[in-house]
């Protein structure tokens, strides 16, 4: 369920007759302190502080103690970085995968944790739901890749490779270079950060859905409580394949941080 135990004990307990949802200072507060006049603090900074510490934290644990044959934690430590290493990083660079091997697997497991707080108890709402959170991340990537793509090629050099398609009628440049540089300079970032974005915010808000759909008909009483069930499974449900839809998101993001990088050090369009 999406919604805390406090939050929907509060719904139930609301005051006046009839189902009352969830106000938005739910979605994006923790409860309030004491008799009401402190809210706790604003949900995403505190999930966001508190992700990266626990992601500095996992890394540093299955780190320090590095051994021939690893523990448990260096043995996940090793495997999420060995995915991304060979499975992205490698496997669309090629043989200079390796260098960025260790920005692509923090990209991962730092979009991958922000995702997650959406299905964690208590926490329940994923960082990157939030737009100004994907929106940061693309800007990286995008300053990343151009400012590699120039050091490489030059600034016109680059700007000729992100633009100009060799082996086409000259007349379509015309065309084809406007489309290009839209496409590869101006709409990259925006279309990554939306992609993340749209796809965490309405998982959330689907299972948020089917939460409230439970407390409605549990409210209701009678057949309710019967009929409670059917919004209760697919909650449930639905919290599963946002599992998915995390770990899944997060690939993707990385996918094409490292498709853009490519791009940037390639010797031709």
């Amino acid at each position: 369920m999406t919604l805390s135990l406090t939050n929907a004990v509060g719904l139930l307990a609301a005051e006046g007759d009839g189902f009352q949802a969830p106000t938005v200072e739910h979605s994006f507060f923790f409860d309030r302190i004491g008799d009401g006049t402190v809210i706790a603090s604003v949900k995403a900074m505190v999930l966001l502080v508190l992700g990266s510490i626990l992601i500095i934290a996992f890394f540093w644990a299955s780190a320090r103690r590095a051994a021939v044959v690893p523990g448990k934690l260096q043995f996940v430590g090793e495997g999420l970085y060995g995915f991304i290493r060979n499975g992205v990083a490698i496997e669309v660079l090629g043989r200079q995968g390796k260098k960025w091997a260790p920005f692509l697997a923090t990209l991962f497991v730092f979009v991958f944790v922000m995702n997650i707080w959406g299905i964690i108890p208590v926490a329940q709402l994923p960082v990157t739901s939030h737009f100004a959170v994907p929106v940061f991340l693309a800007l990286l990537v995008w300053v990343i890749y151009n400012v590699v793509g120039i050091r490489k090629h030059g600034f016109f050099g680059y700007i000729k490779l992100q633009t100009f398609i060799p082996g086409v009628p000259w007349p379509m440049h015309f065309l084809l270079i406007p489309i290009e540089f839209l496409s590869n300079i101006i709409l990259r970032p925006f279309t990554m950060a939306v992609r993340l974005f749209a796809n965490m915010f309405a998982g959330h808000m689907l299972v948020g859905v089917a939460a409230i759909g439970t407390l409605y008909q549990l409210e209701a009483g009678g057949a309710g409580y019967a009929l409670a069930v059917l919004p209760f499974a697919a909650s449930l449900g639905l919290v599963f394949f946002e599992l998915l839809v995390c770990g899944l998101q997060a690939y993707v993001f990385v996918l094409l941080a490292a498709i853009y990088l490519e791009s940037s050090l390639a010797d031709s369009h």
